[in-house]
Formats: structure tokens, sequence, C-alpha cells
């Protein structure tokens, strides 16, 4: 059975959309404030391969306003949660000056020759609500032991901490500074991401401490008039990072009974993307008998705690995700901005799945809405967020924003196109690895 991410939300947004489709949506400066997943992080790292086809990018296309991008040449730069840090590197070949030429969003205009001056997408992987009030650039632009602060000094800081006498912001007086007339804010997931895949519901904020932050974002914005439309955080359990038993045994082609008996797994634990490519080795490099394999987690092998998350684990850090939320509803009622239900998008998406076009999307790893690293979506997860917040904003404002089309994403998206488990291929069973009776 799968945990519930949502509860209340639904019930608690009714409580003051119908103020809010009374007002107008002026999308003349569109700004969006967040982290990893607003950015466009994808595939380990942040870089223009996904970012000029994140949602914050195709919602601007779709609106028809611009959306100034902080684009990073591949290979990219950042960290993902949940991996090992990488070397601070910049430039890492083939990279030249990192921060790439900027391509509009309207196919008409030329490429504009050097990165933007000013940007409207702030949004910095890895930043918390904490972070985007206080976190600001600091000299010099790449700091060799501080990765999250290199990344800050690429998009928040360059070319401003190369030139004299110019302000050092931070995400939120950024945002500010651009006089958004509408700001959509995404923030609170790394958050979550962080305890999630440390195992530690202790690591997830407190709830009243994280409500009068959001509400302090949100009033800001609004004292400039803008429009502000906010997301609740994703329950990090609905990425492709985490994987049900029965989806993981599919993954590694094994029947569930093999995870359970020689893994001890319970069926509403989860099995990591890492646990996934330890299990898939172990069970394809089967070269000495059984018994010699170290049994500590009842059976066939060793995991690393990383490699399951247990089901008293995932369900403290659902509750937390939604302690969350209900503060950002409370903090959206209070200040008059709208809800936009991603954590509840994200949820339908990993229970139930999708299309794109005639391509089957599922929200587990590698079913094609999340990108290899199983945090962050692809193109065709980033195109369906899109189609399901402009859905959104032309019920909530009386709009009519024209919708994506989803084949001719999917249709060039790798996303689609990794290489899965064969249906009807041979499976590893409980006899066939000599375990259990």
């Amino acid at each position: 059975m799968k945990l519930k991410s949502v509860s209340l939300l639904p019930v608690l947004a009714l409580c003051f959309v119908g103020h809010t489709r009374a007002q107008t949506l002026d999308t003349t400066s569109f700004v969006v404030m967040g982290e990893g997943l607003a950015a466009g992080m994808a595939n380990f790292g942040l870089s223009s391969v996904v970012q000029n086809k994140d949602f914050a990018a195709l919602l601007a296309a779709q609106m028809g306003t611009g959306m100034e991008q902080p684009l990073i040449q591949p290979p990219g730069i950042g960290d993902v949660v949940g991996y090992p840090g990488q070397e601070v590197q910049v430039q890492k070949y083939p990279q030249g000056a990192v921060r790439q030429i900027y391509l509009p969003t309207d196919s008409t205009k030329a490429p504009i020759a050097t990165p933007p001056l000013l940007i409207t997408n702030v949004s910095v992987p890895g930043l918390t609500l904490q972070d985007a009030l206080t976190m600001k650039p600091v000299a010099p632009i790449v700091q060799r032991s501080n990765m999250k602060q290199t990344v800050l000094n690429m998009i928040l800081g360059y070319p401003q901490l190369l030139l004299a006498n110019v302000p050092l912001l931070t995400q939120f007086e950024y945002a500010k500074a651009m006089f958004p007339t509408v700001t959509l804010v995404e923030l609170g997931f790394y958050e979550a991401l962080n305890a999630a895949v440390a195992g530690n519901p202790a690591l997830m904020p407190d709830p009243t401490v994280f409500g009068t932050s959001y509400g302090t974002v949100i009033a800001g914005l609004r004292a400039l008039q803008s429009q502000v439309i906010v997301t609740t955080i994703p329950n990090p359990l609905d990425t492709g990072y985490f994987n049900s038993v029965q989806a993981a045994a599919s993954i590694v082609q094994a029947t569930p009974s093999v995870l359970s008996l020689a893994y001890n797994m319970g069926p509403q634990d989860y099995v990591t993307r890492n646990g996934l490519q330890l299990i898939s080795n172990q069970l394809m490099t089967l070269q000495i008998p059984i018994q010699e394999i170290i049994p500590q987690r009842g059976g066939l092998g060793t995991l690393p705690a990383d490699a399951v998350l247990t089901a008293t684990t995932a369900a403290a850090i659902t509750s937390s995700v939604n302690a969350l939320n209900a503060q950002i509803v409370a903090a959206a009622k209070a200040n008059g901005a709208v809800v936009y239900d991603l954590n509840a998008f994200m949820h339908k998406i990993k229970v139930a799945g999708t299309t794109a076009g005639t391509s089957a999307v599922t929200g587990d790893y590698l079913g094609g809405f999340y990108s290899l690293d199983g945090i962050y979506p692809g193109a065709t997860g980033h195109a369906l967020i899109t189609n399901d917040i402009l859905a959104f904003l032309n019920q909530t404002y009386h709009q009519s924003f024209p919708l994506l089309n989803l084949t001719s994403v999917a249709a060039t998206d790798p996303a689609l196109q990794y290489l899965k488990p064969a249906l009807g291929g041979q499976l590893f069973t409980p006899r066939s690895l000599g375990i259990g009776n």
C-alpha cells in the first residue's frame, strides 16, 4: 500500500482560492525562486541540456513572457543530494566561460552573444528556504571547498562579483529587485530530499519556523504588488530515487520475494537508486556460493544503510512533508498568494503514471519522468509539470495559455529511451538463487 503524501491540502486551498480567482495575472515580469527542481537540475548536475527545457522556461514561453536563464555549459556544475559530492572544478572540460550564451525562449530572436546581466530564474540548486533569505554571493567566484557557494556565485553573483560597487543580493533580494508582476516560488524541496536520502526525519525544518520564513518571502513579494504562486513540496518518496519493493524488483529483474527473503525488506520499505545498483550488481555477478556472501541483512548480500528506507522512516518523512506543506498553505492564505499543489501532482505520477503522446511515463526509476539521478525530472517530466501548472493558471486566473505538445517533447527525450529491463525476461527467484524454502 502506498503512503499517501497529500491529505488536507486541497481542502485548505479551497479556503482561499475563491479570493484569488478575482485577481488578474500580469505576466509582464515573471520571476522564479527555487532550488534544483526549478533551476533545471538533471542527470547529476545543472546544465543547459535540461535548463532550456525545465518547467520555468517552458511556462514563460507558453505565457508569452521573457525568461532570463543563467545557463550553464555542459557537463554542468553542482552536487545532487544522495550522491557523493564532486570536486569543485570550474571550468570543467569542455566548458569555456561556464555561463553559456543566452538562448531566448522566442525562437524568432537571435541568441545574445554574452550571458545576460540580470536573470529572472534565480533558482539555485541546493538552496534551502533559509539560504534563500540569507545566503549571498561571496568572492572569489570559485570556492574550492564549497560547491553550493560556487553554484550560487555563478548564478546570483555573475557578473556582479567581477564588478565594483555592485550590490550582492540573496535570492529573495534578487527576486524583489526584478520587480516581478508574477512570482513562482518553489522552495523546501531540498530540505525534504536531504532528510529522506539521509534516512533522518530529524533533519527536516521545524514547521513553525519554516512557515514564518515562508511568510516573509510571500509578504515581501506581495508588497511589490506581485501575484505570487507557491508550490507545495513534493514528497521525496515520489521521486525515482525511492522505489517500492514491487517496483525495485521489476527493475532488477527479480521477484519481490527475492528482496524480502534475501535482504529482509518489508512490503512498505523503499529501495533507493543506489540500492538498486548494488542489488543488481550482486544478482548479476554471483560467482561464489550463496552461503559465502555476507548475510548481514538476512540472506543474499550486504547493503549499506542508504540503500533502503524503512517504512517507519518513510512514514515520518511523509508526515514532516505534509506539516511543511500545511505551513505553506497557511502562509499563502495569510498573504494573498495562490498554491499550486506540486506534491499532489508528483504523487499522482508515482502512483498511477501517465502518458506523453504514445509513451507511458511512470515515476519509478527509469520510468521516463525522472532523469538518471532519479531526483530531478527529464524533459518530459518538466513538460508534464508545465502543462499541469498551465491548467491550474488557466482555471485560477481565467486565462487560456496553450498547453505543450507532449508528443513532440517525448519523441526527443533521452529519459524515455533509457534501457529498461525486458518484459517477460528471466527473473531471479528464491529458487534460482537457492534461498528460502
